[in-house]
């Protein structure tokens, strides 16, 4: 008890500076333990400008919204919502306005606080710019034309500020019209501000990326192919490297792919499934060892337990199919929790691995029945600095 006390005075002669310096050299699953040892800590450690010193974790999702313009065409434009009670909005105004000069944005890739955006100008109609912003500090990126003449197939964004201030766009280009194989890559550094070409390192020149599900982790963007293999590149194209999967985490679909997703959580790559002779389970893998390739199979959930548990239903929904009828849109970064959205009842939801809880986030402010699943963005919110404002330009 003396060794307690003792401890809880040392604590308590600590200025609020040197208390922040400390907690900005934890993890953040530690700063969020640290919010439970008094109201003070917790204040501390919320507050706005104390927040740009500490680590984050995810505090929500950005994605499209629809409104008509003064042609009456409907135009997306940004929006988001948080992942907690507490915090309805991300931000006051949430269609990243400081992007000025455009008439159209559509979220493209987010990662680690930045978003890729392809926005249409105002003038001329017919011409766009890649964009990469940082909401939490409203400066934004033009990025310059690769100068490739081939079909770009997709773009992805990779950045982590734990590594470096810099980020990188990954720029695939398709070999094949007719079949999408990606050929090349082109990637730009935000330190030199140019592209550099790089030749497909992989040894495959029939790859078809699945383009919406990737991850950047371990200083590697990390892509599923339709040939049920992680391919993953570095930021310099030097290192190219395959995971290969097992059989049993290989399941799909003649009109939605492959039926899996991929994502990061607590220092590992994390592959989810759909079990191949049961839709109504989805399978938890964990990649135990990186260099090796070993998958470690985690954890079996169920649709039922999904979403009979909003839906009132005692054996929830029986039929439900993934990527038809929901889709997985992240993998929380610090704990076992993945976020979902259930397209026939408009819900954006999380569900607890290790209790079984399911919890609704919000309703979805665009009807999905009749579309493809909107880009559903996990923003964590991050203060580097990677531009200027367009007013300081």
């Amino acid at each position: 008890m003396n060794h307690f006390k003792k401890g809880a005075a040392v604590a308590a002669d600590l200025t609020d500076d040197l208390i922040i310096e400390i907690l900005s050299r934890l993890p953040v699953k530690s700063v969020c333990r640290f919010k439970c040892v008094s109201w003070h800590w917790y204040r501390l450690i919320s507050h706005p400008e104390h927040c740009k010193k500490l680590p984050q974790t995810i505090s929500g999702f950005f994605y499209h919204n629809y409104r008509p313009n003064d042609e009456d065409e409907w135009i997306a434009f940004p929006t988001s919502d948080g992942i907690s009670r507490d915090q309805e909005h991300l931000f006051s105004d949430r269609s990243l306005p400081f992007l000025t000069g455009y008439r159209q944005i559509l979220l493209k890739n987010c990662c680690n606080g930045l978003i890729l955006c392809l926005c249409w100008k105002d003038s001329p109609t017919d011409e766009a710019d890649y964009v990469v912003c940082n909401p939490a500090t409203e400066e934004w990126v033009v990025l310059p034309d690769s100068g490739d003449e081939s079909i770009a197939r997709t773009y992805r964004l990779g950045f982590d500020p734990a590594m470096s201030p810099h980020f990188h766009v990954f720029e695939f280009l398709e070999g094949d019209e007719d079949y999408g194989y990606i050929a090349d890559v082109n990637i730009y550094s935000s330190e030199t501000g140019v592209w550099s070409h790089k030749q497909n390192g992989w040894g495959d020149n029939e790859i078809q990326i699945v383009s919406t599900r990737g991850v950047f982790f371990n200083g590697m963007l990390h892509l599923l192919t339709y040939q049920f293999k992680i391919l993953a590149v570095d930021t310099e194209g030097k290192t190219w490297r395959t995971i290969s999967l097992l059989e049993t985490m290989c399941v799909d679909d003649i009109c939605f792919g492959p039926l899996a997703f991929i994502g990061q959580s607590q220092g590992r790559l994390c592959y989810i499934n759909m079990r191949s002779n049961d839709a109504s389970k989805l399978s938890v893998w964990i990649l135990e060892d990186y260099i090796g390739n070993e998958w470690i199979f985690k954890y079996n959930i169920r649709t039922s337990h999904l979403f009979g548990e909003v839906s009132g239903e005692p054996f929830g929904k029986k039929d439900l199919m993934f990527q038809r009828d929901y889709a997985l849109v992240a993998i929380h970064p610090e704990c076992n929790l993945i976020f979902f959205v259930w397209r026939c009842e408009d819900m954006l939801l999380s569900y607890d691995m290790d209790h079984g809880k399911v919890f609704v986030i919000c309703s979805l402010k665009e009807h999905l029945y009749d579309m493809p699943f909107l880009p559903y963005l996990p923003y964590v919110p991050s203060f580097s600095h990677i531009g200027r404002p367009r007013a300081e330009a």
